[in-house]
């Protein structure tokens, strides 16, 4: 049997993407690392039940906490300082997300930030569960991750702003938790 080629042939042949565990949608639009490293606005229309990284700040500031534990190079300080394992473990920590929809290119992504999010997490004294895999066919949409977690992020059909808005008090929670040791 071999991993790698499986997972292939199941990843093309599989259909609508679902969770076989039971969970909560949480779409995330990733505006929030686009406007760090990008000039402009990212080209996606925010859709109804979807978050806004750009209004969940404590995810950036995870992220470039996440990167900082491992220190800076010698020299010039990077443009980027925050690696996209970063971005994916402040995110995964934040959101609680359980699965995860990824290309099978984004497999080793997915596992690096499931190891950083392991080593913060129980540097603050929490358990982790490690995020799992749900592979799409043709990968994800740039811009867009689409995560399941045990709680819903935000009421059906409400609109991106005011989701995240509300959603806002409870990252700030689990933010200032992650921090309280």
């Amino acid at each position: 049997m071999n991993e790698i080629s499986d997972a292939l042939i199941l990843a093309t042949h599989a259909q609508q993407p679902h969770a076989p565990l039971a969970g909560y949608p949480v779409a995330l639009a990733t505006d929030g690392e686009w406007l760090a490293y990008r000039p402009g606005s990212p080209q996606f229309p925010p859709q109804a039940a979807c978050l806004l990284e750009s209004l969940l700040p404590e995810i950036r500031q995870l992220a470039l906490h996440l990167a900082l534990r491992r220190g800076l190079p010698p020299g010039e300080t990077p443009s980027r300082i925050a690696e996209a394992a970063d971005w994916l473990a402040a995110r995964m920590l934040l959101l609680e997300w359980r699965q995860l929809a990824v290309g099978l290119d984004e497999l080793s992504l997915l596992d690096e930030a499931n190891l950083r999010a392991r080593q913060f997490a129980e540097a603050a004294g929490w358990e982790w569960t490690p995020t799992l895999p749900l592979l799409l066919p043709a990968g994800r949409t740039e811009g867009m991750l689409q995560g399941w977690s045990a709680a819903p992020a935000s009421a059906q059909g409400e609109q991106a702003v005011p989701a995240s808005l509300a959603f806002r008090r409870t990252v700030a929670a689990r933010f200032a938790a992650l921090f309280a040791r």
